[in-house]
């Protein structure tokens, strides 16, 4: 019975993340930066599986790491949802929080979703546009040297997977990645589900559903590329990496941080308390001085490490 309703209920949730969430999907209304930030223009990046539209943000002028300099760093972004669902712009109101905030140039990726496009697509295709940045700093006006990433959910796993990529080619070097609850293993444990609060934003058939439409066969996600947690953390770049109480997702994350820690690499770890895993992109006032406090973290560690080495 389970797997005829598997049949019929993943595809239509697919359809639905894909489609209509798709179609809707919004920033929260939070505006962190007073600063003046322009709209986005965009970039048609190349990649190994085509073109890429990206949205770029140019820093304020008066923001801390752009004034004074004609090449401010640059920070890539890559956006949740479950891998189906394709909205960067849900993240505007974190991209305009770095470029206002931070003064760097943020380039929010439009990376293909499932389940048109399966793994390893979607992760191929930003860590291609890292690339494409960190040898672009003299046509784009930045630094590529200063390059960092992040992202959310599924974001959060592509982007952990670019570092994997970029950790097999020998570069780009990635000063620093800042994540919002990531994704680090796609085999969900039901002893996580038990220790969650009841009705969780990603639920087991959520994840089942991810599973089904992610990959062409299952045992894709095996891969270190897909469940990060199974992958070398030797040399990882220094991490923030931003958990929500309720979320069931909290569970692998820790193990994640607590084994990155044992192999050495600099983590940092903040647990938002009484929030769900969805809560950064939530457009519930109930959950703004949450998503302040997560985009406050992310400045603050992008400063810190943009700036370690005494450039403005």
């Amino acid at each position: 019975m389970s797997k005829l309703r598997d049949k019929v209920e993943i595809p239509l949730r697919a359809w639905i993340l894909s489609t209509v969430v798709t179609r809707i999907a919004k920033p929260p209304q939070v505006e962190v930066t007073q600063r003046y930030v322009a709209e986005p223009h965009i970039v048609d990046v190349p990649t190994r599986h085509g073109p890429v539209r990206c949205f770029i943000t140019r820093p304020a002028a008066d923001a801390p790491l752009a004034t004074n300099t004609a090449h401010p760093p640059v920070h890539l972004n890559t956006h949740g949802g479950g891998f189906l669902v394709g909205a960067p712009r849900q993240d505007d109101h974190i991209v305009r929080a770095i470029a206002g905030e931070v003064g760097a140039v943020v380039i929010n990726i439009d990376y293909s979703t499932a389940p048109k496009h399966r793994f390893p697509v979607a992760v191929e295709q930003c860590f291609d546009i890292l690339r494409w940045a960190s040898r672009s700093g003299e046509t784009m006006g930045w630094d590529g040297e200063r390059l960092s990433i992040g992202g959310t959910s599924a974001g959060g796993n592509l982007a952990l997977g670019m570092l994997e990529l970029a950790r097999r080619a020998g570069g780009p070097h990635v000063r620093t990645a800042a994540l919002i609850v990531p994704l680090v293993n796609f085999w969900a444990k039901a002893a996580d589900f038990a220790a969650t609060p009841p009705k969780p934003f990603v639920d087991e058939s959520l994840m089942r559903t991810v599973l089904k439409t992610y990959f062409t066969d299952e045992s894709q996600a095996d891969d270190p590329l897909a469940s990060v947690d199974l992958g070398d953390t030797t040399g990882l770049p220094p991490l923030l990496i931003i958990g929500a109480e309720r979320d069931s997702l909290r569970h692998q994350i820790e193990r994640y941080v607590a084994a990155a820690k044992a192999n050495g690499v600099d983590v940092t770890y903040r647990l938002i308390e009484g929030v769900d895993h969805d809560f950064s992109t939530s457009g519930s006032s109930v959950v703004r001085p949450q998503q302040i406090e997560t985009i406050d973290y992310i400045c603050d560690h992008l400063l810190e490490h943009f700036g370690a080495d005494g450039r403005p």
